[in-house]
């Protein structure tokens, strides 16, 4: 357990999951802080962010669904001119990549993409909740539970 700003020091450039956009939007009773502490350090130029623009895709569907389009450009707003943060296409080299990671480890086709993307895009560590992303080789994994 700890601040997750003191673990973030070691590296440059770190891949963004969609679920820390969603906490920090729609401020998160349980990880809020910790996703408000990868932003700062984001938004200060202390490391560089990395997502891909399947993120869109992810934060979008439920505001969407719910009639929430307050929210929906609120999302768009803050992906798309979110300082020091880059939001990358998916490319030839990005599906290549995704499909080795599929293949390798069964990861879903876009958490593949997503990974693919870090790893194409050099990011040193990817930060996530999901657990099951943990023990690839290809890049580190930052999970945000063992920041609580």
């Amino acid at each position: 357990m700890g601040q997750i700003g003191e673990e973030l020091k070691k590296y440059k450039r770190i891949l963004i999951d969609t679920n820390l956009f969603i906490y920090l939007m729609e401020k998160h009773p349980q990880y809020f802080d910790i996703a408000k502490d990868v932003f700062q350090k984001i938004e200060k130029g202390q490391v560089y962010g990395i997502t891909s623009i399947l993120v869109l895709t992810e934060v979008l569907t439920k505001p969407l669904k719910d009639n929430n389009e307050n929210l929906a450009r609120a999302y768009k707003a803050v992906i798309s001119t979110f300082p020091n943060l880059a939001v990358k296409s998916i490319d030839k080299n990005i599906a290549i990549v995704a499909a080795e990671l599929r293949a390798k480890y069964g990861f879903k086709t876009p958490d593949a993409i997503f990974i693919a993307t870090g790893i194409e895009e050099g990011s040193d560590v990817f930060i996530t909740k999901d657990i099951r992303l943990k023990n690839m080789e290809e890049i580190k994994c930052i999970i945000i539970n063992d920041y609580i």
